[in-house]
């Protein structure tokens, strides 16, 4: 083809498209970041390669005839499973491992200090209008364990900041079959299937994993009774991926010191979370917010595609091509 026609559906990467178009005089770039309707059929009817962000069409594929190829923003690609793209023959691409993965990761160490040094103490204490040195159950960072769920891009980050602040870190990898120590900045690494293995000896548990049929629930009534008394949950990746129900279970008993969560159940398809969440107090709750702050983190996701796209004009491998059999 001699014009490669990119439509651009990603409004949180910018108003600035110079990066897709700079790639090559081939690349006719069409902005849709702000179409809708008849608009946003009219670009979708000339795409051969599209870059869409989160909220997303249920169908695309149906308006895009010519339509090759497909780069999703975002690191996990779950939320593609109710749109034809999954189910299409579209070669489709991922964010994952440069999904703003240093402000989630700062998140998901900030979670672990909110507890360790006393901070949700301090918040409960002033909703209930009291000011006392009670209740404070304020524990080191240093030489406390940070497990990690999901050893990818995320996960990675995660691991080297809580590796900063002096912490032992575990965490698990789908793709390895016996442990490792000492091996990809982490303590220990260890298959998936030792997950509650891992959960015994965490102080902190983050979950970091993609959403697949076999991370659905993954983090269940097994999990929670695995971790060590007072630990914590953080949910960075998706909320299909907790046993909500067993979560409520062990925070309500006391098996859980509490959880730190910016996904739930339900959010993508957008219902609002559980009133029991909501109402626990040792429940910090955020609307899937942990990947913003600085502009700069969405740099990574635009050096990618812009490779990407090179790739594709150069008929070369695309990276981080999505297994829909393995659902990442």
């Amino acid at each position: 083809m001699d014009v490669v026609n990119v439509v651009v559906m990603a409004p949180a990467l910018g108003p600035d498209l110079s990066y897709v178009s700079a790639v090559g005089p081939r690349v006719r770039v069409i902005d849709a970041n702000k179409a809708a309707g008849a608009e946003i059929d009219a670009a979708l009817g000339v795409a051969d390669v599209l870059l869409v962000g989160y909220p997303l069409p249920s169908l695309i594929v149906g308006r895009a005839p010519h339509l090759v190829w497909a780069h999703h923003t975002q690191a996990g690609v779950s939320n593609l499973h109710d749109t034809d793209l999954w189910t299409s023959s579209v070669t489709l691409t991922s964010s994952r491992g440069v999904m703003a993965a240093g402000a989630i990761a700062e998140y998901a160490v900030a979670a672990a200090a909110f507890f360790a040094r006393g901070l949700h103490e301090g918040t409960r204490q002033k909703q209930a209008g009291a000011f006392t040195r009670g209740g404070y159950e304020m524990v080191s960072l240093r030489n406390a364990t940070m497990g990690v769920v999901g050893l990818g891009g995320i996960g990675r980050e995660v691991a080297r900041l809580s590796k900063a602040l002096g912490m032992r870190v575990l965490a698990t990898r789908r793709s390895v079959t016996a442990p490792v120590c000492d091996s990809d900045g982490v303590d220990c690494l260890l298959p998936a299937g030792r997950l509650t293995q891992m959960a015994a000896d965490s102080d902190f548990l983050a979950v970091c994993a993609q959403l697949t049929a076999e991370t659905a629930g993954l983090i269940d009534a097994s999990v929670f009774s695995a971790l060590k008394p007072g630990a914590v949950l953080i949910n960075v990746a998706r909320g299909e991926e907790v046993d909500e129900e067993a979560l409520i279970e062990a925070l309500t008993s006391g098996d859980l010191r509490g959880a730190v969560l910016d996904v739930y159940d339900g959010e993508l398809a957008g219902r609002p979370p559980r009133p029991e969440l909501r109402a626990l107090p040792q429940v910090l709750l955020t609307p899937h917010i942990s990947g913003r702050g600085d502009p700069a983190n969405w740099e990574p996701n635009r050096r990618l595609f812009a490779d990407n796209l090179a790739r594709f004009l150069h008929g070369e491998p695309l990276l981080n091509v999505v297994d829909r059999q393995r659902g990442y």
